[in-house]
């Protein structure tokens, strides 16, 4: 149960960093990045694309996340279940 106890942290400190990382390209398109990615011009696809993966990113980042912490929680639970056996 240790073991996947530090799997999990260690899948959430990645995430986290994951995260920190596509929020910062997504900052630094600006202000204006919700426009350029829901815009109807094809001008310049490149800057959208990278825009748009950064979004799927987030989102898979905060899927990642989430399996991770229920993974401690679940293993933080049977720890308390198996204390109560023993106590």
């Amino acid at each position: 149960m240790i073991g996947a106890l530090n799997t999990a942290t260690g899948g959430i400190l990645a995430a986290s960093q994951a995260f920190d990382q596509e929020a910062a390209k997504i900052a630094k398109a600006g202000a204006n990045a919700v426009e350029q990615v829901t815009s109807r011009s094809f001008s310049d696809p490149h800057p959208k694309d990278d825009l748009v993966k950064s979004v799927v990113n987030l989102s898979r980042i905060e899927t990642n996340y989430a399996a991770n912490a229920k993974v401690i929680e679940t293993a933080d639970r049977l720890i308390g279940e198996t204390l109560d056996i023993l106590a």
